[in-house]
């Protein structure tokens, strides 16, 4: 969030009017390289991280203090980030508040508590005033979604189009460096080509699709991972991948970014393909910024996510949209066993039933084809299983498909060119300038209403949403 906040910042200043505007935020980063126009707000903090989190009105009333004294007077747009993730209590009463008193806003949604997110959604239900008001439904309140499936689901919930706005977050153009260092860095690992995964581990990054692909790699290519876990949620699955790899001796090093003394440019140039097995994204920046390096990326396609890129002409050949394994290598059993249970807890979280075909429906979504299943729908003993068939037979690996190469020089520098154009700051920046311009010339609704939470709830809680490595 504060890279998208700092780019932000930074595409208002190839305006030719910049907007004068302040960050507010319940703490400030040491690294926040604009931290003149920021102002620490009370309150404002994770209601986590806090003693205890003020009421609706008490925390609206700092908010509007700070912007004053740092703007002069009221903000002519309240452009707000995450206001219903779940995060801090009061801020669905403090919007609402702002909503009903005829401010104009922008509520810019990068993830939602209604996405697998339970504990976050019910912390948006401990003020009951406001628990159904989470979605102001008013001339002055605008949305901002960065996909077109959180825009889908939106729509179908009873968002008004007009109100509801596509905002691909912003990607910094970067230009490929040539040193000595990426050649002593693949000596390190002893690899020829390195296939290159930059995230930090949780479990939606499908890290066993990745020991997957380097049990099958050819002699001298290696895979590698940059960051290990933060939350401690995500270590054990964690470690048991790093046992995994090691007890089988795959061609794999995790945390590359924090054992060694490398830049992320460094590595990033070192690598022959970026790879993703991702099964979920919000934005889907993974499937942008290794283009902006020089490099293409390769494996696991969301099309949720990257139908927007493609219809901007970026060609993402490299990706596939499932990874078939028959059937009979797995225990279905135990895989619809897991899947009950899975769906159980996340209908139980939600406080809904769980439908009588919630089963059939979420195994259906995992079937790309008659007698196979998604290698990203198993949990991780599953897909153990099937990485230990094809390390013990080497005849299996005929049943599954190849990963796809590299792209050429010349569609790297293709999609390199539109992301620089389509994506860079300052394109950010004149979007968002009309978007504040459509909310300032809304007609203001007469009357206060407020969408229905639950529709937003419904169109993510679906069995055909559900995957095991999300739970």
């Amino acid at each position: 969030m504060t890279r998208v906040i700092e780019s932000t910042l930074d595409g208002f200043k190839t305006l030719a009017g910049p907007h004068k505007c302040v960050v507010l935020a319940g703490e400030v980063p040491n690294s926040f390289d604009t931290a003149i126009c920021a102002r620490v707000v009370e309150g404002l903090q994770y209601s986590n991280a806090q003693s205890g989190t003020p009421e609706c009105h008490e925390l609206l009333e700092r908010i509007r203090a700070a912007a004053k004294e740092a703007l002069g007077g009221d903000p002519d747009i309240w452009h707000i980030h995450n206001h219903s993730l779940g995060k801090n209590c009061a801020m669905p009463g403090v919007v609402s508040s702002l909503a009903e008193s005829g401010a104009s806003i922008l509520l810019h949604m990068h993830d939602f508590a209604e996405d697998g997110r339970p504990q976050n959604y019910r912390i948006n239900q401990e003020r009951p005033t406001y628990a159904s008001a989470l979605y102001p439904d008013m001339g002055s309140v605008h949305y901002g979604v960065l996909n077109a499936r959180d825009h889908d689901i939106l729509t179908q919930a009873g968002f008004a189009q007009e109100r509801l706005h596509l905002l691909a977050n912003p990607v910094e153009v970067k230009t490929p460096k040539q040193s000595a260092e990426p050649k002593q860095l693949l000596e390190t690992l002893g690899a020829e080509r390195l296939f290159l995964y930059p995230v930090r581990a949780v479990r939606r990054k499908n890290f066993g699709e990745m020991l997957l692909w380097s049990a099958l790699a050819k002699d001298g290519d290696a895979f590698a991972t940059t960051l290990g876990p933060t939350n401690q949620n995500y270590s054990a699955a964690y470690e048991r991948w790093q046992s995994f790899a090691k007890q089988h001796k795959l061609p794999v090093h995790f945390g590359i970014g924090e054992q060694y003394d490398w830049s992320f440019e460094t590595i990033m140039e070192s690598a022959h393909a970026i790879l993703s097995t991702s099964i979920a994204e919000g934005f889907g920046l993974a499937y942008l910024e290794p283009w902006l390096f020089g490099k293409a990326i390769i494996g696991r396609n969301l099309p949720d996510i990257t139908a927007d890129f493609t219809a901007n002409a970026i060609e993402l050949n490299g990706l596939y949209d499932s990874l078939p394994i028959p059937s009979e290598w797995i225990q279905m059993d135990t895989l619809r066993s897991a899947l009950h249970e899975g769906l159980s807890a996340a209908y139980t979280a939600y406080e809904r039933l769980l439908p009588d075909n919630a089963v059939e429906r979420a195994l259906a979504a995992i079937t790309p084809k008659p007698g196979h299943i998604d290698f990203a729908g198993l949990n991780e003993s599953l897909q153990e299983t099937v990485i230990e068939r094809v390390i013990e037979d080497p005849q299996a690996s005929s049943a599954l498909p190849t990963l796809k190469a590299a792209e050429s020089d010349t569609s790297i520098r293709a999609n390199a060119e539109r992301i620089g154009i389509l994506y860079s700051q300052a394109q950010y920046a004149e979007n968002l300038t009309e978007i504040y311009k459509s909310i300032c010339n809304s007609d203001r609704a007469a009357t206060t209403q407020y969408t229905d939470p639950t529709e937003v709830l419904d169109g993510f809680l679906q069995p055909e949403r559900f995957r095991l490595l999300r739970t």
